[in-house]
């Protein structure tokens, strides 16, 4: 027989319990559906919430990151706008050059044109001064080099080569005879050292490189083929080069470039290759009244071979004094000279004592050397979640000003002012336009920087959601679910309190 239990009711208690449990579940379900949350506290996905605020981080960072870029566009935008203004500057600096550059102005026309230009560049300075974005000065870049200058080397520019119808050789041979009187010492019979003096002949047969002028005829159109080309030799002791450079005129006139030597020797009206070699003869020899000639320690010499319309390289020489000169049984040595001004060639031996074609001139070049960023002293933008520096963006900002840009000076009221003008102003515009793409690349870049972090915060924030959210379908299924039982728990909870009342009948 099944024993009655009145003093403990455990069905009520059972019913009880489990009522009391699906009332949390109810109660879970509710918050959820009304907070939008699957996780609303650590312990609804310890894990979960762990990767969910991870990804907030980052969504967060790149929220900030998009500001960021879209200040960076702004910032360029700025700059660009204040070169754009600087361009239409300097396209007027060039309308003023050409006008002044016309014959039919007077000397009062151009000071008018001259006084707008001095305006526009002062205020091609003005605006790279005033130029801000949030007190930056977006155009005084110079602060922020990327490379340093550390030296300066020297290089060689090879410009002007001759037409092809001019031979160039380097090598051969060449025999020519002269007539000696030299001084020469010998040990002879008694006393010793007697000296004799005797009159001899010496054959030199020596290599001689040569430039070949043969095709020459004189004509109009040869002569303009070789005005602004010429050719250059080079010394045999040292590494300097002696270039020959054609002009416009009959005058001669010699300059330096660093330690190299050019020769301007004028070719008009020049009839044939000997006058031509003539006039460079005398335009590079050193004579009474002419001080063109070769620099004081250096030997390289022209002398012309009539015979053949040739010039050949003479170097080498020891002094102006003291040539070489023939010698008792026709051997060549070096003796005090008091013959007239007699030389010979040596053979060209690599780079040196040689010609070839072009004029060579001297520049100075700044060595730049790369250092490694300063990202204090840069405009960096933070374009990531993370501080790597993958995540940063260095604009490095235009240097503008009138020095900077090529138009340092200006003044279409000299002679020849006004075509200078013309190229300063076509450099100028060069250089602005040059800066103005490289801010346009900048700013190409950011626009796609912004559309790529629009694109991650939009994955990242659905990968997150997934994580975080509540999936409203679901939730309400298992909290009507928790109705009904949390319904039929109160049922059964009623029912069994019933029972105890058949208790008392017995009782009774």
């Amino acid at each position: 027989m099944r024993k009655v239990l009145i003093k403990h009711n455990m069905t009520a208690m059972n019913a009880q319990r489990y009522l009391g449990i699906t009332g949390k579940r109810n109660a879970k379900s509710a918050e959820k559906l009304s907070s939008g949350y699957r996780i609303n506290r650590a312990a609804d996905d310890a894990s979960g919430l762990a990767i969910s605020e991870k990804m907030r981080r980052q969504i967060r960072g790149l929220k900030q990151a998009v500001q960021n870029a879209q200040d960076g566009i702004s910032m360029v935008q700025i700059a660009d706008g204040a070169m754009a203004e600087i361009q239409d500057m300097l396209l007027r600096g060039i309308e003023l050059s050409v006008q002044a550059s016309n014959g039919t102005l007077s000397q009062s026309d151009r000071n008018a044109i001259q006084m707008e230009i001095d305006q526009l560049r002062k205020e091609i300075d003005g605006i790279a001064q005033r130029t801000l974005f949030n007190e930056t000065k977006v155009l005084q870049g110079e602060i922020y080099p990327a490379q340093v200058v550390v030296g300066e080397k020297t290089e060689l520019v090879f410009g002007g080569q001759l037409p092809a119808w001019v031979d160039m050789t380097n090598t051969g041979s060449l025999s020519e005879t002269y007539t000696n009187q030299a001084d020469w010492k010998e040990t002879v019979g008694d006393p010793p050292n007697e000296t004799q003096i005797a009159s001899g002949t010496a054959s030199i047969n020596h290599a001689a490189a040569h430039v070949d002028f043969s095709q020459f005829d004189g004509s109009q159109s040869m002569v303009n083929d070789l005005i602004g080309k010429g050719f250059y030799t080079t010394c045999c002791t040292c590494s300097n080069h002696y270039s020959i450079r054609f002009t416009t005129g009959t005058t001669h006139s010699k300059e330096t470039s660093g330690s190299q030597y050019i020769f301007n020797i004028g070719i008009e009206g020049v009839k044939d290759a000997g006058e031509l070699i003539d006039r460079i003869v005398e335009g590079t020899r050193t004579s009474p009244g002419n001080d063109f000639g070769q620099p004081a320690g250096h030997y390289t010499l022209l002398i012309p071979d009539k015979a053949n319309n040739r010039l050949i390289v003479c170097d080498d020489r020891s002094s102006e004094n003291e040539p070489p000169v023939a010698t008792q049984g026709g051997k060549i040595s070096w003796s005090n000279w008091q013959g007239g001004d007699i030389f010979f060639n040596t053979k060209p031996s690599g780079d040196r004592g040689k010609f070839d074609s072009g004029v060579v001139t001297e520049v100075k070049r700044p060595i730049y050397e790369d250092r490694e960023m300063d990202w204090n002293k840069h405009i960096s933008l933070q374009i990531g979640a993370d501080s790597s520096r993958d995540n940063k963006l260095i604009i490095e900002l235009p240097y503008i000003n009138c020095r900077r840009i090529g138009l340092e000076e200006v003044d279409v009221t000299v002679t020849d002012g006004p075509e200078k003008g013309i190229d300063s102003f076509a450099e100028a515009i060069e250089n602005v336009g040059r800066e103005r793409s490289r801010l346009g690349a900048y700013q190409n870049r950011l626009e796609h920087t912004v559309k790529n972090l629009d694109n991650v915060v939009e994955n990242t924030t659905a990968a997150e959601s997934l994580i975080r959210d509540t999936d409203m379908a679901d939730e309400m299924v298992m909290y009507s679910l928790e109705n009904i039982l949390a319904q039929a728990g109160q049922s059964m909870l009623a029912q069994a309190n019933k029972s105890i009342q058949g208790m008392l009948q017995l009782i009774q």
